[in-house]
């Protein structure tokens, strides 16, 4: 089966805007990050980013705040479908509006995962029940979701 597939949101996951105002623009946290890095380490997870952040290339900011140099998958994220990008400027569609599910979908689909979580605070849709870890945008991951992922990851 191979080890289990992390699909990482960024904002209100591992950064909220409360830790950026205190913090600075773009900063992620590093005690959110450690979480999921905990959980990377304990089930040898492979990290997707599914987050607005894959349209640069943030392995670099995500290692230096704690992720594993080594964890991200072969094909590190999601692709940006067109259902994600407002019709008329081209750009990034806000993640609630965006179809983050289906790009979730579309990258397990084409790279044959089927062990996988999403940690992510929007709704990823029904595709992903069981399999998706809401933690509140406010207050980023916590560990109570970090629990409810780790039950998830092991009954995978």
């Amino acid at each position: 089966m191979g080890p289990p597939t992390l699909y990482l949101d960024v904002d209100g996951v591992v950064t909220t805007v409360g830790y950026q105002r205190q913090a600075g623009k773009d900063t992620l946290n590093p005690a959110q990050v450690a979480l999921v890095a905990a959980l990377v380490r304990e089930f040898d997870a492979r990290v997707v980013v599914s987050s607005t952040w894959r349209v640069d290339d943030c392995r670099p900011t995500l290692v230096e705040a704690g992720l594993p140099e080594n964890c991200f998958h072969p094909d590190w994220r999601t692709a940006i479908l067109p259902t994600s990008r407002d019709a008329e400027t081209g750009g990034m569609l806000p993640a609630e509006q965006a179809g983050r599910g289906d790009e979730i979908t579309e990258h397990a689909t084409r790279n044959r995962i089927t062990h996988y979580l999403v940690l992510d605070d929007v709704e990823v849709g029904p595709a992903h029940a069981g399999r998706h870890v809401r933690p509140l945008a406010e207050a980023g991951l916590r560990e109570a979701d970090v629990a409810l992922a780790r039950s998830r990851l092991a009954r995978m």
